[in-house]
């Protein structure tokens, strides 16, 4: 009892005093484990309770079951001067729970065959089972190997079926056994670290640092549905054609702000504020040419001519606005926006004939009049041959000789002082 109660204090001693860690034994591995264990034998064998030793063999076979092969063996006193020895081998499962904690429970159950050898007496061969509870506690350092080292505690009973006794065919032993427990060459598992909190592990994470809340793919990279290279998050055009161009913000570039991607847009830098179609094109209602925004005659009859200013024109287009200097053929400033949309006109209708006619009021001599208006005319087509009008253009002057006015007022004579395009065909 004296060595019983020796081992009982040591075990003790050992649990207090070695450092706990973090991890049980792995799944597929193999384990040794030496102990040493007190015995209480049945009162039938009249012998001494004492202390043994064993050693056992096992394999991990899974998260929850162990499979070990043992050795055992213990020495008793008897009254007599016969010692009783005791020794066999052991087959046990073990069920072990929360192997993921740093102490693991089990229940174990098994047989054994158990030799009882008296000396200077009969042998016996006993057949026995055996049952029992027992922790095992992770002690020492790092598992990335597959090692892990345990303390293991096992308190249990040995009921052997033996016909050799005076008082009992049944013996039953108590156990109380404490050790250590290594395994070794086990399936380590795989460390789950999620750095950014995405979702996906930093080993599969081809894109670290995420910022917390973002939806991810499978490779942990924000999710970017149209494919353009701004994620969802971000991306304020989804749906972006594939291989599309695109800024910071997954909108494709517009450079005149109208709504259309520039890739679309058929009517690059429209003017900012103006209504487009699909194409970028401002809008034109009636259909003459002219966008809704320049045409001073909306609801044109379709296919009816109009000048620039979306106007319905039949044979003459009057040049309303081109001034020159007085008495003089030199063109003032504000007649260029005028003969700009007269050119942009004749674009348009580039299978027109056309005749400039110059034409002034009635001050100064016929000849005169005839004269300048000719020269302001000629000056009038130049400007339109130099910038683009390819039309059949020639040029006349009409001096006084028709008036659309009266000449008696400041008004009338203005109104005579005229350039006016002639449809000839």
């Amino acid at each position: 009892m004296k060595r019983i109660g020796t081992l009982v204090l040591g075990a003790c001693i050992a649990a207090m005093t070695m450092s706990v860690a973090s991890a049980g034994a792995a799944e597929d591995s193999w384990y040794v484990s030496p102990s040493v264990y007190a015995l209480w034998l049945d009162d039938a064998r009249a012998a001494d309770d004492d202390v043994g030793v064993s050693l056992s063999f096992g394999r991990v076979l899974n998260q929850n079951w162990d499979l070990e092969l043992g050795y055992f063996g213990s020495e008793h006193d008897r009254a007599s001067e016969e010692n009783l020895e005791l020794q066999g081998f052991s087959l046990q499962t073990k069920r072990v729970f929360y192997r993921e904690g740093r102490v693991n429970p089990f229940i174990s159950l098994g047989v054994a065959q158990v030799k009882s050898i008296i000396h200077q007496g009969p042998n016996d061969d006993d057949f026995a089972a055996l049952g029992g509870v027992g922790l095992l506690i992770d002690v020492g350092g790092s598992r990335d190997d597959g090692s892990a080292m345990q303390l293991r505690a096992d308190l249990g009973a040995r009921r052997s079926f033996s016909s050799n006794t005076s008082n009992s065919s049944d013996l039953v032993d108590y156990i109380a056994g404490i050790g250590l427990q290594y395994s070794w060459g086990g399936t380590v598992p795989r460390k789950v670290v999620d750095s950014d909190g995405d979702g996906v592990t930093d080993d599969l994470d081809r894109c670290p640092g995420t910022p917390a809340g973002t939806p991810v793919d499978a490779t942990g990279c924000p999710l970017d549905d149209d494919g353009d290279g701004v994620s969802n998050d971000v991306d304020k055009c989804p749906g972006t054609p594939a291989g599309a161009k695109v800024d910071a913000t997954g909108c494709e570039p517009d450079s005149d702000g109208d709504g259309v991607a520039d890739a679309r847009d058929q009517c690059p830098n429209t003017p900012p504020g103006v209504k487009v179609d699909e194409k970028g094109c401002e809008l034109d209602g009636d259909g003459d040419g002219i966008p809704d925004s320049q045409d001073k005659c909306p609801n044109t009859p379709k296919g009816e001519r109009v000048d620039a200013t979306g106007c319905p024109f039949n044979k003459e287009l009057l040049l309303q606005g081109v001034k020159f200097e007085t008495n003089s053929a030199d063109l003032l400033p504000e007649s260029i926006p005028v003969l700009d949309r007269a050119v942009a006109t004749l674009k348009r209708y580039p299978e027109l004939q056309v005749e400039v006619a110059g034409h002034t009021d009635s001050r100064g001599s016929d000849a005169y009049n005839l004269q300048l208006s000719g020269k302001r005319a000629a000056t009038v087509l130049k400007y339109l041959q130099d910038n683009g009008a390819a039309n059949s253009l020639t040029s006349k002057g009409y001096g006084e000789r028709e008036p659309i006015a009266s000449n008696n007022t400041d008004d009338g004579r203005q109104q005579n002082r005229r350039v006016v395009l002639r449809i000839l065909n």
